[in-house]
């Protein structure tokens, strides 16, 4: 049992993976010769189930990390450990949305910060860290480089969609559509073939 000092309690339904998703792990650990390499992906596989059912925190609480662990033959503690390693992986609760804006040194030359700082304006965000608005819609942080480096200044919407060429207006837009629950496909990057890797290449 992982202790709610080191993690989030969750009060409620116990998390317990989905067929499907008991499927795709059981594939994912099928290409590996130890359980323990598949830890990343089988954590993504949680968090996704999380973020879809609307009656759970937005967070990788207490019972998550023990069915992963479960799932493994870990100990919850070291996938908790992982777990907080990786930014990717939401230790804290996050918003409806989450806007992770690149700080990193291209971007940064090309307005990164002074967005980061507007849209932290913006949203009545007080951290310089981020955080979350008080209505739980947005969550704000900075994130390290997402190679777009060419279409700077940017931001990943959700862990999807890169927005790119970023003015304040244009994130201005970006944010109001969000609230007010408007489609922003238009405002996306277009894919460049990058792959998913999180289910093995399936």
């Amino acid at each position: 049992m992982v202790a709610s000092t080191v993690t989030v309690p969750h009060e409620g339904a116990q998390f317990a993976f989905s067929a499907e998703n008991r499927d795709r792990i059981a594939f994912i650990v099928s290409q590996y010769p130890e359980k323990q390499a598949a830890l990343l992906p089988v954590l993504w596989i949680a968090q996704e189930q999380v973020l879809a059912d609307s009656s759970r925190p937005r967070v990788l609480s207490a019972d998550v990390i023990s069915a992963v662990a479960s799932a493994l033959d870990l100990a919850p503690a070291y996938v908790w450990g992982v777990t907080t390693f990786y930014t990717m992986y939401h230790a804290k609760p996050v918003g409806e949305h989450l806007i992770e804006v690149c700080t990193s040194v291209g971007c940064c030359l090309t307005g990164g910060e002074e967005l980061y700082q507007h849209l932290r304006s913006r949203l009545g965000i007080d951290s310089d860290l981020g955080g979350t608005t008080s209505d739980g819609k947005f969550t704000l942080r900075r994130a390290e480089c997402l190679a777009a480096c060419g279409y700077a200044p940017m931001l990943q919407l959700d862990e999807g969609p890169f927005i790119e060429n970023l003015s304040n207006a244009k994130a201005d837009r970006l944010i109001e559509r969000l609230r007010n629950g408007e489609d922003v496909s238009d405002l996306a990057a277009p894919p460049r073939g990058v792959t998913p890797m999180m289910d093995g290449g399936q």
